[in-house]
């Protein structure tokens, strides 16, 4: 049986960040931000997150995604998000709870305006996310930089 999914509050921050840090197998300093991020941001119009209760407490999985303002494009109304942390609890798995989660996920990004829905996939969820309708794009790059980095230092005083 399925246990209920659920939007996700502020209350589930830290719960949240121990599930993000558990993705990026990185339990750093980080994780502090991020709580303070989704204690701050999660219900607003920039987040979004579905979650499922573990059975013996704290959270077994969820989905999260933020939510951009921004000019219209020839793929989206000025409205899009990106799915950035899905996880789903080794104990908890094979049950259908990222499938639930991502789609409780979508659907409300859908009914707040989002045309462009993007996620970067791994190997072992992009047949997942294939199934819900998600396809490859091959346009995507990124850029990243540290706050030491010279970059951007010379960047910031342009």
């Amino acid at each position: 049986m399925l246990t209920a999914v659920r939007q996700a509050t502020a209350a589930d921050a830290d719960e949240l960040a121990r599930l993000g840090a558990e993705l990026v197998k990185d339990p750093g300093e980080w994780t502090t931000r991020l709580a303070d991020f989704y204690r701050h941001h999660a219900g607003s119009d920039r987040v979004a997150a579905f979650v499922i209760d573990g059975p013996a407490g704290g959270l077994a999985a969820c989905a999260c995604a933020t939510i951009t303002h921004s000019i219209p494009g020839p793929d989206h109304a000025g409205i899009y998000a990106h799915i950035h942390t899905v996880y789903t609890e080794p104990d908890h798995r094979r049950r259908g709870y990222a499938r639930a989660t991502v789609q409780a996920l979508t659907h409300c990004l859908i009914e707040r305006g989002c045309g462009l829905i993007t996620l970067n996939a791994s190997d072992d969820g992009a047949p997942l996310y294939n199934s819900l309708g998600f396809t490859t794009n091959q346009r995507a790059m990124r850029l990243i930089l540290t706050a030491s980095s010279p970059t951007t230092a010379a960047r910031t005083r342009r």
